[in-house]
């Protein structure tokens, strides 16, 4: 007996190993419970084979695999059952208790125990025990799939017409953690290909909001992104460039931080949605202290809403400039052609009734008239050559003694009796390095417009050459130039007085020209003042 014993022993032992190693070739789950079927049909008679899982989170058992009479089924068609911790149904006191069941008697033991109980026929149809009659099933095994030491699952076995022993059930039990051993491992592969995959996916995610990124660091629009509560989510270069504001100081903040009145302009914004077409709006705003003019297109996604906008502040600048122009031409041009066409006229019609001196006036007014539509010509001709670099400007040493005197020279005939010019020329000047000619008519035009604010008084121009510069400082005593003024005076067409009516005449150019005149030439031209004392105009020019 002992010898019998330990010769199946061995067979078992063997079989086992073979089990083993024929479910773990990587099958997937539904494999190797079919793979399980067909070795068990080899060495445990059976009609019927179920293979059921539990959930302890809902104390639910359900169908996993159904195999009936050489047919595989649907395991949905077995409705999940509710586990019975009193001990009712078959495969409920299999989970309680986690041991094995030998029932060799089905009918009866359904008919001692509560429970739900199904007939499956060979096609799949399912009737409920005792509605549809007793058990088809004469004997069945049940033993429990366990996982750590606790159940996890049922696997059930039954005959119709044979019957199953103690040694059966050994044998069963063997086979079933072999398979339970392998749909672990099936669904561990399953799972591990299933996060490398997501891994992947995660990896090539990443990778296109990588470039997408760099896309946004790369156009020259500004981006931005806010979410549904006005809390800036993105911000590119663009947008730091275009207004300022870096993106480490307004990520992750609302966009009021940055743009106080932002709530009032974001109602002026269309916002396109639903694949409308966004449609662009042009805003002032000021952004730390800098007057902009953005245009704005705007998206909605299921971030927030996307903003696009680029500066348009050149743009503005220059329409305004555009319309200065005209404005400011039109009022110049229109006084001396006035002049000269009222002085022609004259001349045409009322010669015989003029005298002498009354035609010499007539005459001397047509040639300052014309004078000044040349310069004003000029001045036009020359802003757009400064504009476009065409201007040509020499560079050699230059007397700045002797341009200063020719200049105040040139412009005495010019100034009233109630203004003066006073030159303070330091001694044994140093040549500066420069055009003189164009020097001469920066100094020109500052002494003009030194004269024509100072109305009366003086005018004084100093010049030496120290610390390596040459520098000449064109000062009055007029009304002087306010602070917030000092800089928009240098800008084409700017006029302190807008209006035209208390400033002296004149397109607006001169320092604009002046300017850019002595900035080509190397150097720099500024100004101070107060207002109700005067100002001073300082050109620097290195040394030859």
């Amino acid at each position: 007996m002992a010898e019998r014993e330990l010769q199946r022993e061995a067979q078992v032992t063997e079989l086992l190993l073979s089990v083993a190693r024929e479910l773990g070739e990587g099958l997937a789950p539904e494999r190797v419970y079919e793979r399980f079927q067909a070795l068990l049909s080899t060495v445990i008679q059976h009609d019927g084979l179920i293979v059921s899982s539990f959930d302890p989170h809902d104390d639910l058992i359900r169908c996993e695999y159904v195999w009936n009479e050489g047919n595989v089924m649907d395991p949905t068609t077995l409705p999940p059952l509710p586990l019975n911790r009193e001990g009712g149904g078959m495969q409920s006191r299999v989970i309680v208790s986690g041991d094995s069941y030998l029932f060799s008697n089905v009918a009866e033991e359904i008919r001692e125990h509560e429970g739900t109980y199904y007939n499956v026929d060979r096609e799949g149809g399912i009737k409920r025990i005792p509605d549809a009659g007793e058990a088809a099933t004469r004997a069945a095994m049940m033993v429990p799939v366990k996982h750590e030491g606790q159940v996890v699952g049922v696997v059930q076995l039954m005959s119709d017409r044979g019957d199953y022993r103690h040694e059966d059930v050994e044998l069963f039990e063997g086979l079933v953690a072999q398979m339970a051993a392998a749909v672990r491992n099936a669904r561990l592969q399953r799972e591990r290909g299933r996060l490398e995959v997501a891994e992947a996916a995660a990896r090539a995610v990443a990778s296109e909001r990588e470039q997408a990124a760099q896309v946004l660091e790369a156009v020259g629009d500004g981006i931005l992104l806010l979410d549904d509560d006005g809390v800036v989510r993105l911000w590119n270069r663009a947008a730091e460039l275009v207004t300022g504001v870096r993106a480490a100081d307004i990520r992750d903040r609302q966009m009021a931080d940055a743009i106080p009145d932002w709530s009032e302009i974001a109602t002026r914004i269309p916002v396109a949605s639903g694949g409308t077409g966004p449609r662009s709006v042009t805003l002032p705003l000021q952004i730390g202290g800098r007057d902009l003019w953005l245009s704005f297109v705007a998206v909605r996604s299921a971030q927030g809403v996307v903003y696009a906008f680029r500066d348009l502040t050149s743009e503005q600048r220059l329409e305004h400039e555009k319309s200065d122009f005209v404005a400011t031409i039109s009022h110049e041009l229109r006084t001396p052609m006035t002049a000269v066409y009222g002085a022609a006229t004259t001349l045409l019609h009322r010669e015989d009734e003029l005298t002498r001196d009354q035609h010499r006036q007539l005459l001397e007014m047509i040639a300052a008239e014309s004078r000044r539509l040349a310069q004003i010509t000029e001045e036009v001709l020359l802003t757009s050559q400064l504009d476009r670099g065409d201007l040509r400007i020499e560079r050699e040493p230059v007397d700045l003694a002797g341009v200063v005197k020719a200049t105040a020279d040139a412009l005495a005939p010019q100034v009233p009796d109630t203004v003066t010019i006073e030159l303070e020329l330091a001694p044994e000047l140093e040549p500066a390095a420069g055009d003189r000619d164009r020097l001469q008519q920066v100094l020109l035009n500052l002494l003009d417009n030194a004269v024509k604010y100072a109305a009366r008084g003086s005018v004084k121009v100093r010049a030496d050459t120290t610390n390596g510069a040459a520098r000449i400082d064109v000062s009055d005593d007029g009304p002087g130039i306010a602070l917030a003024e000092q800089e928009r005076i240098f800008e084409k067409f700017y006029r302190g007085d807008p209006e035209l009516v208390r400033a002296p005449s004149g397109t607006g150019l001169g320092l604009y020209i002046s300017r850019e005149l002595v900035r080509r030439m190397g150097g720099n031209l500024g100004v101070t003042s107060r207002p109700g004392a005067g100002a001073t105009f300082t050109v620097e020019l290195p040394l030859a």
